[in-house]
């Protein structure tokens, strides 16, 4: 008997997981936004496998996260240990135990015989035999392996379930934020025109990343305009939660906001751990009205009460980005009817670091799989890149098979010792793998509203939530507000009702809705009560005065 009702998606999850291991596939993979509950849908994992005798190790690489999974453990009713240095407990034999990957991963024969490793925010897992989730799992032996994250790719890019020596074999489930948004799990999200944002052509990249000491300089020197616009545009908003790129910033940002009389802590990765916790805990119950942080704020921060977010880091990882931006989707209470009536509607991100024109608005970006291939090696069995010529593992030669007379060959030979065919025919056939992710640009974040902007262009007005009731769908939207509200689509738009992000209203009520058109930075299909389909520009948003 659990102490909670599990949504509906934490329970797919799980039900996906079991299936990909029945059918073979030993390390599937959870893609599940922020705040979908994945600290759940591992404890649901974990309960199962409690109830069939078996044993779970949940692991998570920050202090939060441990504490966060093992209290979803015991929710669900599950004896859970924690052994984390941090949190000053090293338990070792629990049925479920909750731990710090880097506290464990040298002394993983301490478990005892274990069943089921869990491996929470996954992207963490690099592709390679090295790293301490690695080591944990030849540790441990002949386990049940699953991950779980948000953004299902390295934060610096590659896909977490392709290429060579890739952590997971495929993603089994997923749940995006706009599905959390749809369903009233998240917040939906609208981005503020920022000015003074930071010149990019002053910046340097080492290692794929843009530096603090190239970035740091100008947003020193803009701390007060960035202040200004803050105050600005937050004055409603309570919690706000602020990313820089360096220490020096992030330091100085933080006494300037105090010299503005704006309560503001700082939490560093150098941040003794109580001191840390006191000043999330002031920031929680709003005795601090900001915070400030480089990246020790992203996987396992969880304060629903955050609204307005601002980036003053730049970054070039896609995921490092969903991850910032995703602190401020959270709702109070659990659910967005909850969180309106406790104040928080939405959340505001104010972007001086040009992240959402480097990567796309969050509605549009969608990751997804490539077209490379991956084989097993003959001699050892790992899995190489189609194109691999010697295992990257044993160092042994990789074969193909001759498509003409179906005879063994050694990869990068170009004609078939057997019967001489041509290799090269097969080779200018192949396609071009697809990329990692489209991220198509355009004005909004996730949904660009807010109850105090005008109406889009055209009379398109953005929708926060479709609904289905018992014979049609209803779409919820904002704008303007005498007309928000619940709004009925035909039959012939309801069809749509997944893909609309914007309705326009006539007299007679809904007369189109606009779809994404594909990967298109510029353009949306129009859906009219005809169902008939025209491309048309995106809508502009012409953003009020706060």
């Amino acid at each position: 008997m659990t102490a909670i009702t599990l949504r509906p998606h934490q329970i797919d999850a799980p039900d996906a997981v079991e299936a990909a291991w029945n059918n073979g596939i030993k390390r599937p993979l959870i893609d599940a936004c922020v705040a979908s509950g994945k600290s759940l849908i591992l404890a649901e994992l974990a309960r199962r496998e409690v109830a069939r005798g078996g044993r779970a190790i949940i692991a998570a690489h920050t202090r939060e996260l441990v504490e966060q999974n093992a209290n979803a453990c015991r929710m669900l009713g599950l004896h859970c240990g924690i052994n984390a240095a941090a949190l000053g407990e090293r338990t070792w034999r629990a049925p479920v135990i909750s731990c710090a990957i880097q506290s464990v991963y040298k002394n993983a024969h301490n478990f005892g015989p274990v069943t089921m490793f869990l491996i929470d925010e996954s992207h963490l897992c690099p592709h390679s035999e090295a790293g301490m989730y690695h080591k944990m799992v030849r540790a441990l032996g002949d386990v049940r392996i699953a991950g779980a994250s948000g953004t299902v790719f390295r934060l610096q890019g590659g896909s977490l379930v392709e290429g060579e020596g890739a952590p997971f074999d495929q993603v089994v489930f997923r749940y995006t934020i706009i599905d959390g948004i749809r369903d009233g799990y998240l917040c939906p999200a609208f981005s503020i025109g920022a000015d003074d944002k930071i010149d990019e052509s002053k910046l340097r990249l080492s290692k794929g990343e843009f530096t603090a000491a190239s970035s740091d300089p100008q947003m020193i020197a803009e701390m007060d305009n960035h202040i200004a616009q803050m105050v600005h545009h937050g004055g409603d908003s309570r919690a706000w939660l602020v990313f820089e790129a360096g220490t020096k910033a992030a330091t100085a940002m933080a006494a300037r906001m105090n010299e503005w009389r704006i309560p503001t802590g700082l939490v560093l990765g150098t941040t003794p751990a109580g001191e840390r916790a006191r000043a999330i805990e002031a920031f929680r119950a709003g005795r601090l009205r900001a915070l400030v942080n480089i990246n020790a704020l992203t996987t396992g921060f969880d304060v629903p009460d955050v609204d307005l977010l601002v980036m003053r880091r730049p970054t070039q990882s896609l995921g490092l980005y969903i991850q910032q931006v995703g602190r401020a989707l959270r709702t109070i209470g659990g659910n967005i009817e909850a969180s309106v009536a406790a104040g928080k509607a939405d959340c505001a991100v104010l972007d001086f670091a040009g992240n959402i024109d480097r990567h796309g608005p969050l509605d549009f970006i969608r990751p997804k799989e490539t077209t490379s291939r991956l084989v097993s090696c003959d001699e050892c069995g790992k899995r190489n890149a189609s194109a691999a010529v010697k295992c990257w593992s044993c160092d042994a030669p990789m074969t193909k098979l001759c498509p003409a007379c179906l005879g063994i060959v050694r990869k990068g030979t170009l004609d078939c010792p057997h019967c001489d065919y041509d290799m090269r025919i097969e080779a200018s056939g192949e396609a071009e793998p697809a990329k990692l992710s489209e991220t198509p640009s355009g004005a909004a974040l996730i949904a660009s509203y807010k109850s105090r902007q005008d109406e889009r262009s055209g009379g398109w007005r953005p929708i926060a939530r479709v609904s289905k009731a018992e014979t049609s769908f209803l779409a919820l939207v904002q704008l303007p507000a005498t007309d928000a509200g619940w709004h009925t689509l035909p039959d012939t738009l309801g069809e749509h009702a997944d893909a609309a992000r914007w309705l326009r209203i006539g007299q007679d009520g809904v007369e189109a809705v606009l779809i994404p058109n594909g990967a298109s930075r510029s353009s949306v299909r129009q859906v009219s009560l005809d169902g008939s389909q025209i491309i048309v520009p995106m809508p502009a948003v012409a953003v009020a005065a706060l």
